[in-house]
């Protein structure tokens, strides 16, 4: 391979790319956090639910089921959406023209789930309606993603390249995920000041923090070219099921997988509590959300360049263990609190909110480049490039965990209580996030990481001037 095959993506475009990060998970974010909250908000508020809030079949709600199997649907369309990818001919490349066609609808579905057809009451149609806007937004979700996520192995042709990659878009995942968490609330919240009721401020809300992320998503789509920053690739020789069975029989391939779902279910689930934390937990308002997200947010940055130091010289799996160590002790802590969140109590739970940004920033930054790491690999040695088959074999079971994991949240708040008189079901989700840390940390400590950093380094590799930058 020869350096003048292909030109390095420059320092200033790989840090546009990262606004893509930003303008999905911002949308992603604000329906995590607030959707659920949106439609069954604590009896506080003294607005009716938007969907019937009853326990069917010992398990399933009509809200958790709707982002149950709309998340199932999306990870089986997410291999199809990767096949079609990899195997696309267009003057443009192979992934851009997903993502200009996926940004726009996506967007919109995620409007449109703030605007249900019945508003003042409780409605079987609401929760219809949420399913079908959860679809269409999972769908070209997928459109955009995986595309995007494969260009973490194409743009990436060093260690330090893709670490860069993962580092700049954790970091806008995070800027999203601070907008998301104290910029949103804090909109709503003014709103609210003015005279405007709860839920049309919730919709002003997210037609201007969509508006931002749509802004977003096009400025990733535009700065790179494949012609110019990728290797030429033709057509994987394999269909998809081929395909999807060759990357599941990677042993290092399981190790992060597993691992990232066990991690993915707790830190989905902390997303959609975060608002009940804030109201249930501490008894503050919805706004305290903001010193909650913001001192978790403000530690996982102050972290940033330290995790991408420390990745590029002892490897990224140990980082990554040690921040899975972290949330289990948090969430272990804050659940045993939570019980009497009074007087030193209460700032000790906050101080673990806090800690939980070593998680976050290693998790962000160094899952991904994992997943570039073995799809590189692979291209490496076979020729074969498959990149957006890599991620979707990752995201077909991942988006189910998640899925799972708003099933299990919606069903512990609805059986166990999701109120200051009765809080248990919210404390029983920091539970369930402890024990999982405690499975992630397991399979991530199997993954083979010398042995594949090895293989890497066996193959001649492009030697560009701003590698180590």
């Amino acid at each position: 391979m020869r350096s003048n095959e292909v030109q390095s993506l420059p320092i200033l475009n790989q840090w546009l790319w990262g606004f893509g990060s930003l303008g999905y998970a911002l949308l992603e974010r604000m329906l995590i956090l607030y959707v659920v909250f949106y439609y069954l908000p604590p009896a506080e508020y003294r607005v009716p639910d938007l969907v019937i809030d009853e326990v069917y079949l010992g398990f399933f709600t009509v809200i958790g089921l709707a982002l149950l199997l709309s998340r199932v649907v999306d990870g089986i369309a997410d291999p199809l959406i990767a096949t079609l990818s990899d195997r696309t001919k267009s003057r443009l490349g192979r992934r851009k023209p997903f993502m200009l066609v996926s940004a726009l609808p996506m967007s919109v579905a995620a409007v449109l789930l703030f605007f249900p057809p019945h508003m003042g009451e409780t409605s079987l149609i609401n929760g219809l309606w949420a399913m079908v806007m959860w679809f269409l937004f999972y769908i070209f979700f997928t459109g955009y993603l995986t595309p995007y996520f494969s260009l973490m192995s194409e743009l990436g042709h060093t260690n330090n390249i893709r670490i860069n990659l993962g580092t700049v878009h954790a970091l806008f995942a995070i800027i999203a995920m601070v907008v998301a968490m104290v910029g949103f609330p804090e909109v709503a919240s003014g709103l609210q000041d003015t005279g405007i009721e709860f839920r049309p401020a919730y919709q002003w809300s997210a037609l201007i923090f969509t508006g931002i992320a749509l802004v977003s998503l096009y400025i990733a789509t535009f700065t790179f070219d494949e012609k110019k920053h990728c290797l030429p690739a033709e057509a994987p020789k394999y269909g998809m099921w081929r395909s999807l069975k060759t990357i599941f029989a990677i042993r290092a391939f399981r190790s992060v997988l597993f691992g990232e779902l066990f991690i993915q279910f707790a830190i989905f689930m902390l997303n959609l509590g975060l608002v009940y934390y804030a109201v249930v937990i501490f008894r503050q308002e919805e706004d305290f959300l903001t010193i909650l997200g913001g001192l978790t947010v403000g530690v996982a940055i102050i972290s940033f360049p330290f995790v991408n130091k420390i990745a590029k010289r002892i490897g990224k799996r140990k980082p990554i263990l040690f921040g899975i160590f972290i949330m289990f002790i948090a969430c272990s802590l804050i659940f045993f609190l939570s019980f009497d969140m009074t007087g030193i109590a209460f700032y000790i739970g906050i101080a673990m909110f806090g800690l939980g940004g070593l998680t976050l920033s290693t998790n962000t930054i160094l899952t991904l480049p994992l997943y570039a790491d073995l799809a590189k690999e692979e291209s490496l040695r076979t020729g074969i490039k498959r990149e957006a088959m890599f991620y979707a074999a990752r995201n077909l079971p991942l988006k189910i965990i998640i899925a799972l994991s708003g099933v299990v949240f919606a069903f512990l708040i609805s059986a166990f209580g999701r109120d200051v008189a009765e809080p248990l079901g919210v404390q029983l989700s920091l539970l369930v996030i402890a024990i999982c840390s405690i499975f992630a940390f397991y399979c991530f400590s199997t993954y083979p990481e010398k042995e594949i950093q090895d293989k890497l380094a066996s193959y001649e590799e492009i030697d560009y001037d701003n590698d180590e930058k």
